[in-house]
């Protein structure tokens, strides 16, 4: 079946399709005249059967509940969803509803907390990213703007998925994937799917290209790896996600590619027992980061071609 937006403020109802661009620019494919809301402001991605929220930087941010929107969420039925002043109604067709419940009275939802199995593994983790995305896409139209992330989400799911890893979700202008388990071989494909993402060879899809030769704009990916215990499983009905500090500090190291000026970094318990990987890769130190009380050692993949920041 389906899913649709339904606005609180007039009679509109809003059909999603598997990627929908949300902004109040002409060509947005979901398109609000609000002042409040940002030429490209969020995207709402299918997945399956999930519906994902992600905010594009907005200046004024999206909001699920009236919770901000950080980081990609997945929508249930009867979400309140708000974009500047605009609010809707989430409703999916394809999720079985409590009996008597409308969209028209979220106050009065029950909602039931279930017990669901969670457990630690170790994981090979990988972050995505695109950089300056925000800045370039102030620079498109919303129409620009959502055929280069299609691509660019394609790329992902190809490269990726081949390469036996999970795609944990993607975040608006990034990506987050892992492999359970710590193994070789999952280093080995993390290190192949990374350095292929991050090639400005590869990047040269249709629509990457056609912005190079004509916009004279760059988009690069840059990747952070890592290894660590996270807490896998279902989270919520139907959510299933990779959590924990580990996940935490892959982000702050996909970060560091800036400040470093490197393509890909990898946190050293992803070299840990890898005496190969120190081929591929070289040290880059030991740099302080974000939200963590103790400094990270990283390492550089070698071979990638370092490109302009």
């Amino acid at each position: 079946m389906g899913a649709t937006l339904k606005s609180l403020e007039k009679e509109l109802e809003i059909t999603l399709e598997d990627f929908n661009l949300v902004g109040r620019s002409p060509d947005a494919s979901i398109r609000l005249v609000d002042g409040g809301v940002s030429r490209q402001h969020a995207t709402i991605r299918r997945d399956g059967q999930l519906f994902w929220v992600s905010d594009l930087g907005s200046a004024n941010g999206s909001f699920v509940n009236d919770v901000a929107v950080t980081t990609a969420r997945a929508l249930r039925h009867g979400d309140r969803v708000q974009f500047g002043t605009s609010t809707f109604i989430f409703d999916s067709q394809d999720e079985e509803r409590p009996s008597g419940e409308t969209t028209s009275n979220v106050s009065t939802q029950s909602l039931h907390t279930i017990a669901l199995p969670v457990k630690t593994v170790r994981a090979t983790l990988l972050v995505g990213d695109l950089r300056n995305f925000t800045t370039i896409s102030s620079q498109l139209s919303a129409e620009e703007v959502a055929a280069m992330l299609r691509e660019w989400y394609a790329q992902c799911e190809k490269v990726l998925k081949t390469r036996d890893a999970i795609i944990d979700k993607f975040i608006g202008d990034g990506v987050f994937a892992y492999w359970p388990g710590d193994d070789i071989s999952s280093r080995v494909k993390a290190t192949e799917a990374a350095k292929i993402l991050s090639s400005p060879d590869s990047n040269e899809s249709p629509k990457r290209k056609w912005l190079k030769e004509n916009m004279n704009l760059e988009v690069h990916c840059h990747i952070g790896l890592n290894i660590g215990d996270v807490a896998l499983g279902a989270m919520g009905r139907g959510v299933n996600t990779a959590v924990g500090e580990a996940v935490n500090v892959t982000f702050r190291i996909e970060s560091l590619t800036r400040k470093l000026q490197v393509p890909v970094l990898a946190g050293a318990p992803f070299l840990n027992g890898w005496a190969e990987g120190l081929q591929l890769y070289q040290n880059a130190g030991i740099h302080p980061v974000k939200g963590q009380p103790d400094p990270v050692e990283v390492y550089s993949l070698i071979d990638v071609p370092t490109m302009s920041f």
